[in-house]
């Protein structure tokens, strides 16, 4: 029985002191007065992030969805700037057979985020990765597909991670 209520106690004080799990609080980092946001990649290899935090920001966040030309200046304040960085996606052989031959690769996205508001910062996120396994099983055509199908499932779910940081506020 004191077991139960120690962790009663405990579950009441973690529950009044404002601890949330990422992704479930209702705060947020996302200004109350933003109504539209503009999503862009920094170059290089941000550009293959950007579809999916675009869908997922929108999905998350309920903002308009504009680009930088449709921003009009006297509403710069209630616009937030979603900017992707530092992505990088590496694909690196992880098993061999007998003879050598790599037959498992492992693919890691990473990337990082920063929030813009006025043309002030309003947050980074840290690196964030995701990582796959892609199996050598069959040509090279067939490796490149599998490879493919990770690359998507890890862009969806880095993007699902960046909108559950956005909207639990760490």
């Amino acid at each position: 029985m004191r077991k139960l209520c120690m962790s009663a106690l405990l579950s009441l004080l973690l529950v009044s002191c404002g601890y949330h799990l990422a992704g479930h609080g209702d705060a947020g980092l996302i200004p109350t007065n933003s109504k539209q946001m503009v999503v862009v990649a920094a170059g290089g290899d941000q550009a293959s992030l950007l579809p999916e935090l675009k869908k997922a920001l929108q999905q998350g966040l309920n903002l308009a969805l504009v680009s930088r030309e449709e921003v009009r200046k006297e509403a710069h304040d209630d616009t937030i700037e979603v900017r992707i960085e530092q992505s990088r996606e590496s694909f690196v052989s992880s098993s061999f057979d007998a003879s050598g031959i790599a037959n498992q690769y492992r693919l890691t996205l990473s990337g990082m985020v920063r929030v813009w508001q006025a043309g002030k910062e309003i947050w980074v996120s840290e690196a964030l990765s995701q990582t796959g396994d892609v199996f050598a099983t069959g040509d090279t055509v067939a490796i490149e597909a599998q490879k493919e199908r990770v690359a998507e499932s890890l862009r969806k779910a880095w993007a699902q991670k960046i909108v559950g940081r956005l909207r639990s506020g760490f």
